[in-house]
């Protein structure tokens, strides 16, 4: 970093600074120390309620500042850095860094959403633990592309992240290519199969194993009954006993 590292002393009005700042004095007190602040006083600068178009210009203008990838981070995840700048900053950024940004609700919605393609991008190269580590972090906007990897670790983290909602596994469910193994992981949690629509998106999935169909066909409604009853392509089994259903053989309050 510029300059040299300030001591006790220098911190102390640092700090004193920062509390009585509004938004014109740490401004004009960043244009003026800008050269000799360390990665940690650039930071407390950045996340300042009152920091603001001038600091983060300041901060941009000082080429030394931007070795460090904490500031690029903290800019990129700034609400006042350029758009520009920003997707720039994202280039060289790991994937526990754009996570934080892709899932940083005052960063505006583009810079978000090229931090998560950036992560998408990196997916492949990623190993079986950063991508579990990964699934307990993200964004929702990492759902589809983290469960169509096919690991069952994967989905494991991802139903704990409370990110995800019964929408996002909904739709993965009924519209892409869910593997066995992971729709056996889905049908054995509890607290994912109590929700109406991830229990019938798992019974109507082609891929779900018929024993795990069958154990959840008689909690699910009428209508679930009806269409797979009605639909030629299900599982002839699967249609026989919500035909057996539907009849009443089995009686159950719907």
């Amino acid at each position: 970093m510029n300059g040299e590292r300030p001591d006790a002393a220098d911190r102390a009005s640092l700090t004193a600074v920062l509390v009585r700042a509004d938004r014109a004095a740490l401004a004009t007190f960043v244009r003026e120390n800008v050269s000799r602040l360390s990665e940690s006083d650039v930071l407390r600068c950045l996340r300042h309620p009152y920091s603001g178009e001038s600091v983060v210009g300041e901060v941009l203008a000082a080429p030394g500042l931007l070795s460090s990838r904490e500031v690029r981070k903290a800019l990129a995840l700034h609400p006042a850095t350029p758009r520009a700048e920003a997707l720039r900053l994202l280039e060289d950024l790991p994937w526990r860094d754009l996570v934080d940004v892709g899932r940083e609700a005052r960063t505006p919605a583009p810079v978000r959403y090229s931090a998560n393609r950036r992560i998408v991008e990196k997916l492949p190269k990623l190993s079986l633990g950063e991508k579990t580590a990964l699934a307990r972090l993200a964004d929702r906007a990492l759902v589809g592309p983290l469960l169509d990897g096919g690991e069952v670790d994967v989905l494991a983290a991802l139903l704990g992240n409370p990110r995800l909602v019964e929408e996002d596994l909904t739709a993965w469910l009924l519209v892409r290519n869910p593997k066995e193994t992971q729709l056996v992981h889905l049908a054995s949690n509890d607290r994912w199969m109590a929700r109406t629509a991830v229990r019938t998106a798992v019974l109507l999935q082609p891929n779900t194993p018929r024993a795990v169909a069958l154990s959840l066909l008689t909690s699910s409604v009428r209508p679930v009954w009806e269409r797979l009853a009605m639909d030629p392509s299900a599982d002839p089994l699967l249609a026989a006993c919500a035909r057996t259903l539907l009849d009443g053989r089995v009686s159950r309050a719907d």
